[in-house]
């Protein structure tokens, strides 16, 4: 006869932040953004978080599901699970019961909708089943990147036991080169701390003002190292010749798995392939870490040479030639009316977002 199935509650107390960052450093589909930490830094940030444990009839810790709370302009609010839950979504019981406890939080809360995230890949048709049979609908999938979060990305598998010489061999010959032309003509990699994120931030606006893309505030940057750096959580790396800073990244580790979350160049050397030299001591200091795969996270979905974006995916496919794309978002509808409103108004909302962040010079945040 089968068991019941996990039961979800409501984690409040901070004494329980080990015992969920270990569950979710240790799952296959746990990341960052699930993170208790992640969660403290959105508070920061005009959002709230809930965060729902799923338990076993022993009391063991099977599912997490850190829910960001977000307020609309016109009243209720919105539920987002940014990369998750945190579960097997292969157990259908553990899917009801986080959809239970969506359901409970959001009557709570006032929520129209929440929207999840599910870190699984490929694509599964039967997920996707089971998920409308729950009542989800699909999500957020539009933009350059098709989601909140880039469903399409370039995840480099880390070898087993560090194994330097078998990664730089998987690269493509010409990043190869890159990397070792760095290395010839004197360029050095060194870790800092939060007195360069500066430094890094006016990088940045130059890589920005280059590429056409809006860059974040420092402010977002100081408060994000703030919340993961207590943790070992978020590591910031600079190339260097001859003092001048050529290049630069963020990378933050959770469990396993270390993403390269920001990265900058400077206009002056370029020919010195400074960011092949940043990429690659970041992929042998995750590997020190025991992390065993490198997410170089989005690429554009449209990956064609005339396509906007396209030299981004350029530059990462030279680490890994191989686009993972990931379930996509979906929407648990629990206010259908006002759910129904929102959908009309976001992309309208949004748009105006971005108009007024042209103005004020930097970039509209986020939902991550």
């Amino acid at each position: 006869m089968m068991g019941r199935g996990p039961r979800w509650r409501v984690v409040t107390d901070p004494a329980e932040r080990g015992r969920w960052d270990a569950f979710v450093g240790a799952h296959p589909a746990g990341n960052l953004l699930q993170s208790w930490e992640w969660g403290e830094i959105r508070a920061r940030q005009r959002w709230r978080p809930h965060r729902l444990a799923l338990e076993d009839a022993a009391g063991h810790l099977c599912g997490a599901a850190s829910v960001l709370e977000r307020r609309l302009p016109a009243g209720g609010c919105l539920l987002y699970l940014p990369e998750g839950p945190v579960i097997d979504f292969e157990d259908g019981r553990a899917l009801d019961a986080v959809t239970r406890g969506l359901r409970r939080l959001g009557a709570q809360r006032g929520a129209i909708s929440a929207n999840i995230d599910p870190h699984v890949t490929p694509p599964s048709p039967r997920l996707h089943r089971a998920l409308r049979l729950r009542g989800y609908r699909i999500g957020h999938r539009r933009g350059r990147f098709e989601g909140t979060q880039p469903r399409h990305r370039v995840i480099v598998p880390l070898p087993a036991g560090g194994d330097a010489e078998a990664l730089l061999a998987s690269f493509h010959s010409k990043t190869r080169y890159n990397i070792r032309l760095a290395e010839r003509r004197g360029v050095t990699v060194q870790p800092a701390g939060r007195e360069r994120l500066a430094d890094f931030h006016r990088m940045l606006e130059v890589t920005c003002a280059r590429d056409g893309f809006r860059e974040r505030e420092l402010r977002y940057f100081e408060q994000i190292w703030d919340g993961l750096a207590p943790h070992g959580m978020i590591h910031l790396f600079f190339a260097r010749h001859e003092g001048d800073d050529l290049a630069a990244a963020i990378l933050t580790v959770t469990g396993r798995e270390a993403v390269y979350g920001w990265g900058a160049s400077s206009n002056a050397k370029r020919n010195l392939m400074a960011p092949y030299a940043v990429q690659w001591a970041m992929m042998r200091f995750a590997m020190a870490q025991g992390c065993t795969r490198y997410d170089m996270t989005g690429v554009p979905r449209d990956m064609r040479e005339d396509a906007p974006g396209y030299g981004l995916w350029r530059f990462k496919r030279g680490f890994h030639d191989e686009v993972t794309t990931l379930q996509g978002e979906y929407d648990l509808v629990l206010r259908p009316l006002p759910y129904a409103m929102w959908r009309w108004a976001e992309p309208r909302w949004w748009r105006l977002q971005v108009a007024l962040s042209h103005m004020r010079g930097r970039a509209p945040e986020a939902d991550s």
